[in-house]
């Protein structure tokens, strides 16, 4: 017996010198900054879905919500190690990579940030900043626009949101001040009921979500045209990362890759489906004109440099058409 305990135990460390024993399966854990089954949770969940079935027995993810992670201690946990990996805006982790911003004023598709070196310079600072991999992320093409329960002064076209408190995020602050409003930041689950209690008249928010979230019921107006993009990165702590062996590894970059291909598919099909969620429910929609989008980029385009003036100038040369 000890003859064949020997054998076998001879037989298992030569495979493993030989790199044939397969790796045991790691599993990470994803916090969302909304829920899975939400307009901008979906496609977290599409990509996680993906390589859950694409990596069996390698690597698996187990997707949470913020209701497991605060929306504004997700950045940090991951920085910390607390979470494996983060799906959310960089506007929620602004005070740590305000450079991360920028993604949402960007003029250019990811993939085509990637090709002119706009990503990797991002990718860096996540590196430096949050001790994270910024691996993939989709909302290009997606706008934000304003969002009322109430109609807007539009004899004032300077400033048409005098008199109105507006849900904002670091992202549209300053913008939406220029235009008349006063602002607070609250996280989106708290939004139905600022909007229920007249605490707020209104919000700023992309064309998507706004019937998942609720609010649809208490809001009468969106203007147009939209402004910025939206931007949801995924981001994984750095140092379990490193800990990934080669195979797992390499099925993370087929998935970043997977993301690029497919996001625009799911963009131009839920956007049509969104404007008729708005039509349906009785929106009006509120023309402002051309000018409005671009004094929107100006104006945060000049505050990010104001508080920046290290990153934000060669970030713009990129972003900016």
């Amino acid at each position: 017996m000890k003859r064949v305990s020997a054998q076998v135990a001879a037989a298992w460390a030569m495979l493993a010198w030989c790199g044939t024993v397969p790796a045991q399966e790691v599993k990470l854990r994803l916090v969302s900054f909304v829920p899975p089954n939400t307009a901008f949770g979906a496609p977290t969940k599409r990509w996680v879905d993906e390589l859950n079935r694409r990596g069996k027995g390698v690597l698996q993810i187990d997707m949470v919500g913020p209701e497991a992670v605060p929306v504004p201690e997700q950045a940090n946990a991951v920085k910390t190690g607390v979470v494996d990996m983060h799906s959310g805006p960089p506007t929620f982790y602004h005070g740590a990579l305000m450079e991360g911003e920028t993604l949402t004023l960007s003029d250019y598709s990811i993939p085509e940030l990637k090709k002119n070196g706009a990503w990797e310079y991002l990718n860096k600072l996540h590196n430096e900043k949050l001790n994270a991999l910024l691996l993939t992320g989709f909302g290009d093409g997606v706008s934000f626009h304003v969002y009322t329960t109430r109609p807007a002064n539009l004899a004032d076209t300077a400033k048409p949101f005098t008199g109105f408190t507006l849900r904002t995020t670091p992202a549209y602050t300053a913008f939406l001040v220029s235009i008349g409003a006063k602002t607070v930041s609250t996280a989106p689950g708290e939004v139905y009921t600022a909007l229920e209690r007249n605490m707020v008249q209104g919000y700023g928010w992309p064309l998507w979500g706004v019937r998942d979230l609720g609010w649809i019921k208490l809001t009468k107006y969106r203007y147009d045209p939209g402004f910025f993009n939206v931007s949801v990165n995924i981001l994984m702590n750095q140092d379990r990362w490193k800990k990934l062996d080669g195979r797992q590894q390499a099925l993370v970059r087929e998935m970043v890759a997977w993301m690029d291909v497919e996001w625009p598919k799911w963009r131009d099909e839920t956007a049509a489906g969104e404007e008729k969620i708005q039509k349906d429910a009785g929106l009006q929609v509120v023309d402002l004109g051309a000018d409005f989008r671009r004094r929107a980029h100006d104006i945060a385009w000049n505050a990010l440099e104001a508080e920046n003036a290290q990153h934000i100038p060669a970030l713009k040369k990129l972003m900016r058409k």
